[in-house]
């Protein structure tokens, strides 16, 4: 019909069929719904909408900077020194993860499938730019996967500002 237009999800509905308990559900809303439960919804929309702070000149996830006010600049020294003020640098120093390491302990099969493993990478890289683009539209903060970086293993997260 010419008047019906879907907009695809940024996830692949066939997922789904990656996911061997969700073969009795409709879909992944009702999966996620199943699965998750209010809470853990919750807490799935912090991790994908985040706290992002600066800290001088520099952008980070706020999970990631895992020190307190008073001790920010003193780290930020540190860093500089390390990487020579290299801002892309220090920035991916802090905010490059690997996407295992947000599933410590989980010794289930999705862990061995690069699929769903790919998916939850893309999904995390689509939120945090949304993100980051609405709280500082008017820098060019990069959010994206890449193997291995940053000494992390893997399929890894970062986000660093273009400059």
């Amino acid at each position: 019909m010419e008047n019906i237009k879907i907009f695809k999800s940024i996830v692949d509905e066939s997922i789904k069929n990656e996911i061997i308990e969700a073969n009795w559900c409709t879909d992944l809303i009702q999966y996620g719904t199943y699965k998750c439960k209010m809470d853990g919804l919750i807490a799935a929309a912090y991790l994908y909408c985040p706290q992002i702070i600066q800290v001088k000149d520099y952008i980070f996830i706020k999970q990631f900077w895992n020190c307190s006010v008073e001790e920010s600049m003193e780290r930020i020294r540190r860093l500089e020194e390390q990487y020579g003020c290299d801002k892309r640098t220090i920035e991916m120093s802090v905010n490059t993860w690997s996407i295992g390491d947000f599933f410590i302990g989980d010794s289930s099969e999705f862990m061995d499938n690069e699929k769903l493993i790919r998916q939850f990478g893309d999904a995390v890289v689509y939120f945090w730019k949304i993100r980051v683009k609405e709280l500082l539209p008017e820098r060019e903060i990069i959010v994206e996967l890449g193997n291995d970086l940053m000494g992390e293993f893997g399929l890894c997260i970062t986000m660093y500002e273009e400059t």
